[in-house]
């Protein structure tokens, strides 16, 4: 009984937090510094509109299917360790859901492991840049034709402007 009780026990003491993997995407175009972790804006339903690079791709897990860390800690330590890079923002992408092997080969049982992924940006005007320069060029607004002028009916008197000598 107690060879079945104690991969459970290894288990249950081993990994029942978060890890977080990083995979560095851009090179960043300025020096960054660590932040509050309050300081690394959250965006859920896409990037921010300002100019940005992404810089590095994160990925949280849980270690087992044994984990009570979700999608609130998730994001709390997305952020932290954005902070930690000196991102300015966090984009966050879809959940994931992967076998724990461990789980089924050692206790013959199905189980998985929920994540998240995000994507950590730094702000930078240079991205605009970038991006304008390679718009095709806009055309410039088509100008407007002169007033038009009717033409002078004969023997009619001149206008105000004209002098009669």
């Amino acid at each position: 009984m107690l060879y079945r009780t104690l991969p459970w026990l290894a288990l249950l003491a081993g990994g029942c937090g978060t890890t977080i993997s990083v995979t560095p995407i851009n090179p960043a175009q300025r020096q960054l510094r660590a932040r509050p972790p309050e300081a690394v804006e959250i965006f859920s339903s896409g990037p921010p509109p300002r100019p940005h690079l992404d810089i590095a791709y994160l990925e949280a897990e849980q270690e087992t299917h044994l984990s009570f860390d979700n999608t609130p800690e998730f994001i709390a330590m997305l952020r932290s360790r954005a902070a930690d890079m000196g991102c300015d923002g966090l984009v966050l992408g879809g959940l994931t859901h992967d076998a724990d092997v461990a789980a089924s080969v050692v206790g013959n049982v199905n189980a998985s492991k929920k994540g998240i992924t995000a994507t950590c940006i730094i702000y930078t005007a240079e991205a605009a840049t970038a991006r304008a320069s390679t718009l095709p060029p806009v055309a410039p607004p088509p100008v407007a034709p002169p007033p038009f002028a009717p033409p002078p009916v004969a023997g009619a008197a001149p206008g105000p402007a004209s002098t009669v000598p």
